[in-house]
């Protein structure tokens, strides 16, 4: 199966930050800029969050999104605030193909159904942000965190996840907010608990850092797509240079 590298790009008041637990943002540039270089670099699509306003300021995101759709050729994710319909026809027209919702979708899980029938699950995906929940020092389960992690949505996950599937969503984006731009890893107990039983396709985020880090996730199994930010905005290794290495160890890419 033919496997998907994803840049992701945080827009914060008109900028692409980075942080480390969703927390002490530094600057990465200016977002059309850096969705030119990572399209030009060889990513297979890009995922845009704003992770500010929650499209509170929607005029200036839509003009964000159209200018990044017009200097791309990849597949465009776009997440942040989106609540309605209206929502998803507006960013279509900007030029987003797919659609990422977090908060909303904790808040009214009939939008799946809506979106589904309206546009179809394969523009749509459920984005969740986890967190380890720990009672008395002991870790119990995760917990699902939505508006840019900062708020405890008090969901279990795998209660989430059942329903998801259960709604038919399109694809799951997982987002470790304790592995977090650490570069320590992904959380593989995470990981594993989740594809042994979901059967949708996985987004995997939150926790990559070396490159067999990268290459141990694609091994398991409904994990087609690894979304990846610091070891990209740092400079660490670039696209094209992952993919040697993941292609070289049996991972299929475009290229």
């Amino acid at each position: 199966m033919i496997k998907r590298l994803i840049p992701c790009l945080d827009l914060f008041n008109g900028r692409i930050i980075k942080g480390v637990n969703f927390n002490n943002l530094i600057d990465i540039g200016d977002p059309v800029d850096v969705a030119a270089y990572y399209n030009d670099e060889g990513a297979d699509e890009l995922v845009i969050l704003d992770v500010t306003a929650s499209l509170e300021n929607k005029t200036q995101i839509f003009s964000y999104i159209s200018k990044i759709s017009s200097k791309i050729s990849i597949p465009l994710t776009v997440g942040g605030g989106v609540k309605s319909l209206i929502d998803f026809k507006n960013l279509f027209n900007c030029g987003a193909d797919k659609i990422s919702l977090n908060s909303s979708i904790l808040e009214n899980f009939n939008i799946i159904r809506e979106v589904k029938n309206k546009y179809g699950k394969q523009c749509l995906v459920a984005a969740l942000d986890v967190k380890k929940y720990f009672f008395n020092d002991n870790f119990y389960y995760w917990n699902i965190y939505k508006k840019s992690g900062k708020v405890n949505s008090n969901f279990n996950l795998f209660d989430i996840l059942i329903k998801f599937q259960n709604a038919g969503i399109g694809e799951l984006l997982l987002t470790s907010i304790d592995r977090d731009g650490t570069g320590s890893g992904y959380d593989l107990e995470l990981i594993n608990k989740i594809t042994s039983f979901l059967k949708i396709s996985i987004i995997v985020s939150g926790g990559g850092g070396g490159l067999l880090s990268l290459l141990n996730i694609f091994k398991i199994k409904n994990i087609n797509a690894i979304l990846i930010a610091s070891i990209l905005h740092n400079k660490k290794y670039t696209i094209f240079f992952i993919k040697n290495f993941l292609f070289n160890n049996g991972v299929f890419f475009k290229f």
